[in-house]
């Protein structure tokens, strides 16, 4: 039996989920039941893996959980880009390996293709808007990396545009930025209505139960696996929750840093905090004032500077701080001296905004490897996972969460081959240590982000 160490733990205070109408959460499980397959978290990729698996196999009986209301956990308090290229500006990860950029680019347009349709199908209100992104220098280092990067979409094939100082000021109002670079392949959207849409939206064959976190977990086996025979009959999992317990033939793993809970890429994850505050809409003053386009998405040069955007309901949110956080969960104590940190972001970008002031301060958990991949496939017997997608978790988590269930059922596709045969999160030092470098590295960066942060 594993006993889960950790749980998702969060407070209401994000502004994503605290703007939405008032929903009413599916109840949570009572009682034993049981299931063909088990998803374990209703985010961007257990959502994705329960939907297709409803699809491909309307006769069994699916269930998804999550440990938390639909939006209130990581899924919900994104930034809420939904990103098709290689998320890295660093030049050699467009240069060194053509083949395998591409592979990811096609990748993340699966996840976008799969979510739009399912946008599309039910009407889910979620700002869906296929406006591209915008990275944005602040000085002419930063504009170096930029035109790195350029050169690197160039080798790619892929379309982008370089952006002057005025052309910043022009699409942003924000006469802060240096000079950027413009893709258009960036879906952005209001990430806690996406998830939310979704999970009201599943097959008849899915059934949700929220606020029910899996607390304890008896692993079961397969035919011909280590300690049974041939002949020797399949012993289902059976995952217990605080008032019930489910019996499942399959289980997959979609419930990201989380998954080490069940001794899942142990010593191989590093769980981080990002923060994001979030302002009132703007009214048409506030808007005349600012100018440039009526909705944006920006991301620094720097990785340690400010995601900024412009919403379509006219909120402004600045995403920025980074902590180290083994539990994963972050204080709530800590989050006033963050709030004034963003609050000093503000004001040097939207000076022409000075009572423009943040409604909500929130934090929210990415799980990370050290060298940038994910882990996709089957873990132990008829237990699959989709687990750690660095800061891609729109569009990489909802394409691992459908390929994920296209393997569990045995479907072959050149895309799932391809995500099989990716190396996974590499071994690092012990937590200790781990912890310490990735704290010293981040506040290197944060340091370096300069007037980027």
């Amino acid at each position: 039996m594993t006993v889960a160490k950790h749980l998702p733990d969060y407070e209401n205070d994000c502004g994503w989920y605290k703007n939405l109408p008032k929903r009413q959460p599916k109840a949570s499980l009572k009682g034993a039941i049981s299931a063909d397959i088990v998803v374990i978290g209703a985010g961007f990729t257990g959502l994705a893996a329960a939907r297709r698996l409803a699809q491909l196999a309307p006769e069994k009986h699916i269930v998804l959980l999550d440990a938390l209301a639909i939006a209130m956990a990581s899924s919900g308090r994104n930034s809420g880009f939904m990103i098709d290229l290689p998320h890295t500006l660093n030049s050699h990860a467009y240069t060194t390996d053509t083949k395998a950029d591409l592979n990811m680019i096609a990748f993340n347009r699966s996840g976008i293709a799969y979510a739009k349709t399912v946008v599309e199908e039910h009407d889910i209100a979620c700002d869906w808007s296929e406006s591209g992104k915008i990275h944005g220098a602040t000085s002419a280092t930063g504009s170096k990396s930029l035109l790195d990067y350029g050169k690197g979409l160039e080798t790619l094939n892929e379309p982008f545009s370089l952006l002057s100082q005025q052309q910043m000021q022009d699409m942003t109002g924000l006469d802060y930025y240096h000079s950027g670079v413009f893709t258009p392949g960036t879906v952005m959207m209001q990430p806690a209505a996406f998830v939310q849409g979704c999970a009201d939206h599943l097959p008849d064959n899915v059934s949700l139960y929220e606020n029910t976190p899996v607390t304890q977990y008896l692993w079961g086996t397969a035919r011909g696996t280590k300690g049974t025979t041939n002949q020797s009959p399949i012993k289902p999992h059976v995952l217990i929750t605080p008032h019930g317990q489910i019996t499942a033939a399959q289980v997959l793993l979609c419930n990201n840093g989380f998954a080490q809970n069940f001794g899942q890429q142990k010593g191989r994850l590093v769980h981080v905090c990002t923060y994001g505050s979030m302002t009132g809409p703007m009214n048409e003053d506030q808007q005349q004032r600012l100018g440039g386009q009526k909705s944006w998405g920006l991301i620094p040069s720097h990785p340690a500077g400010a995601t900024i955007r412009r919403t379509i309901d006219q909120r402004l949110l600045i995403r920025s701080v980074f902590t180290c956080n083994p539990n994963l969960k972050y204080e709530q104590s800590k989050l006033k001296s963050i709030k004034a940190q963003h609050e000093n972001s503000f004001k040097r970008r939207f000076h022409m905004l000075p009572e423009l002031e943040f409604e909500d301060t929130w934090g929210g958990l990415l799980c990370m490897s050290n060298n940038e991949a994910s882990f996709f496939g089957e873990c132990q017997p008829n237990v699959f996972a989709a687990v750690c997608q660095n800061g891609l978790g729109i569009a990489r988590g909802t394409a691992s969460g459908k390929l994920l269930a296209e393997l569990a059922l045995g479907h072959h596709s050149e895309l799932l081959q391809q995500q099989l045969a990716q190396a996974g999160p590499s071994w690092m030092p012990p937590q200790i240590i781990t912890n310490l470098g990735v704290s010293a590295t981040i506040a290197l960066h944060e340091m370096r982000a300069g007037k980027e942060g």
